[in-house]
């Protein structure tokens, strides 16, 4: 009986698989393959239109004493890292305050969605009226309270600039996280708050001890994510500063597409692409591995 038991648990294994061939080969012609070849590429001379040759660690050596490429990926850290801290500390806030019972509650979070909802393209244009030196509203508002007289250089200023391009990140990244962390806010007992006020704990102790333990997971899948589309975020740096002035707000990204499109160096803008695989690597391997330690 037991070994009748396994045959038929492996039979439904080897049929279970069969049923998935076809999903992993769209999922390799639509992702493997690509990647394959653009990292194949990556080692080559190709420029568009033409025919590649295979030019060994010629492209990566390049990139070794690029100074534009350090720079760009010293922004793209400082990008991400502080993008990342914004969002997580104001979409925690948020979430905890959206979740206390409140008049009008529906309203503000209506009105909080407002950011995520609104097509990338159309807040990098908006952000980017909005930061000109001579008709930018923000600058206008910053006379008219006297807080600056000329105003301020958002998209000129080398100090600035990568600065602004993340104000308007963090602006439209934080619903994710206060969205997701209130979903998980709503679904804890509240039978261990009521537990820990009859014990004496106060509301940073029950936010310390109970509240952030149980919503972790939710935290660490919601960082994640967030981490590997700000990373690797083209559309609103590129949009707002194009990466200037200076390569002063230029990103991995954004240096990626100046020297394909730009400089025509498609193998090189490759291997700036292929050289930051490793980092995402570690980021989703060391989730993983904390994610199973916790389980």
């Amino acid at each position: 009986m037991a070994k009748r038991k396994m045959s038929q648990t492996r039979r439904d294994r080897r049929f279970g698989f069969v049923l998935i061939i076809p999903i992993i080969i769209v999922i390799f012609g639509v992702m493997g393959y690509p990647f394959l070849r653009a990292v194949y590429l990556s080692f080559t001379d190709k420029v568009v239109g033409s025919q590649e040759s295979f030019a060994g660690l010629k492209n990566y050596k390049a990139l070794i004493a690029d100074p534009i490429y350090w720079k760009s990926l010293k922004n793209t850290m400082v990008y991400t890292v502080g993008c990342i801290g914004a969002k997580f500390l104001l979409g925690l806030l948020l979430a905890v305050i959206l979740n206390q019972s409140f008049k009008g509650k529906g309203f503000f979070r209506t009105v909080l969605l407002i950011p995520w909802a609104i097509p990338g393209m159309v807040v990098a244009t908006t952000w980017r009226w909005m930061y000109d030196s001579t008709y930018g509203i923000i600058n206008s508002l910053l006379i008219s309270a006297g807080i600056s007289k000329v105003g301020i250089f958002w998209l000129s200023d080398t100090n600035l600039t990568l600065l602004s391009t993340m104000i308007v990140n963090v602006w439209r990244g934080v619903p994710f996280f206060m969205f997701s962390i209130l979903g998980a806010l709503q679904t804890l007992d509240k039978q261990q708050y009521e537990a820990a006020y009859v014990d004496g704990a106060g509301s940073l102790r029950q936010f310390w001890y109970i509240t952030l333990p149980s919503i972790a997971g939710v935290l660490g899948i919601t960082t994640l994510l967030s981490t590997i589309w700000t990373f690797n975020d083209f559309e609103n740096v590129y949009l707002i500063t194009g990466g200037g002035p200076l390569y002063s707000s230029s990103t991995i990204a954004t240096y990626t597409y100046d020297m394909a499109f730009i400089q025509n160096n498609f193998a090189g803008a490759l291997s700036v692409a292929v050289s930051v695989v490793p980092i995402l690597l570690i980021l989703i391997i060391l989730y993983t591995k904390h994610n199973r330690e916790e389980t």
